[in-house]
């Protein structure tokens, strides 16, 4: 198994931090990953970056003087195409987002048997805040659904599956890549959506309707705890301007749930 791992870097030297970070924790992952950084600069060098024995790093620099700088997100797309025979596992990840190497083996655990259900795996980003984990991307309202499958329990995440970030195998990539959306401009605009946001959503967009929908396993009364990526800015907890970012990850299943069939 070989990974393929792309991130989008618009040029800022107080973010090579995240990038470093990144690379520290794909170090740890169980297969292979080459890493692919799109960047808008050729000041983004090789000694800026932490040194990595599980893969190779690939700085690939874009030319964006002629079009608004946010399309840096879709770039990768082509080259992502080309390594279709070339990988198991396609990965696309924004700047600021950690995957851990538990998350990937979460994914491994459970991606395919919900796929063949047409059901999508979640993932939550996480921020923190006085040592407390913070669910990034629901807007100040917990999870209220709860699908049974053969004796576990998954909440569904109807609320925001966003999370920056996707992976697929070689078969859903595949199937993916023969989508009209890997042609992001297909995806419509949708106010959670922006220019970035579009390459990060994947086919598990609210307005998409590729899978019947996005779920997440909970053990005992929580969520997973592997389901959990990091959105290394945190921005959101520490500014509290919004309701993003308000709930901890611990208590992000309501009190109220109702069981859906599906």
């Amino acid at each position: 198994m070989k990974i393929t791992k792309h991130i989008s870097f618009f040029y800022s030297p107080d973010r090579i931090c995240y990038i470093n970070k990144i690379i520290d924790k794909t170090n740890y992952y169980k297969f292979i990953t080459d890493i692919f950084i799109h960047t808008n600069s050729n000041n983004l060098k090789t000694d800026l970056l932490n040194t990595y024995t599980n893969g190779s790093i690939n700085i690939i620099i874009h030319d964006l003087s002629k079009i608004n700088p946010f399309y840096l997100t879709w770039k990768c797309r082509d080259l992502l195409l080309k390594q279709i025979d070339e990988y198991d596992i396609f990965m696309y990840i924004e700047d600021d987002i950690l995957v851990p190497s538990k998350a990937i083996e979460y994914w491994l655990d459970y991606n395919e048997q919900l796929i063949e259900m047409n059901l999508n795996l979640g993932f939550l980003r996480v921020e923190i805040n006085n040592n407390e984990e913070y669910v990034t991307d629901l807007y100040g309202e917990k999870f209220d659904s709860i699908l049974n499958i053969n004796n576990t329990k998954y909440c569904i995440n109807n609320k925001n599956p966003y999370c920056a970030f996707w992976i697929y195998n070689k078969k859903e990539f595949n199937k993916f890549v023969e989508s009209k959306y890997y042609n992001i401009s297909n995806i419509s605009e949708y106010e959670l959506y922006g220019i970035r946001e579009k390459s990060g959503v994947g086919l598990h967009g609210i307005e998409i309707n590729w899978y019947r929908g996005t779920i997440i396993p909970i053990i005992g009364d929580k969520l997973i705890e592997s389901c959990k990526i990091y959105h290394l800015k945190n921005n959101y907890v520490v500014n509290n301007e919004t309701l993003f970012s308000t709930i901890k990850f611990n208590d992000a299943i309501s009190n109220s749930v109702s069981e859906i069939m599906m």
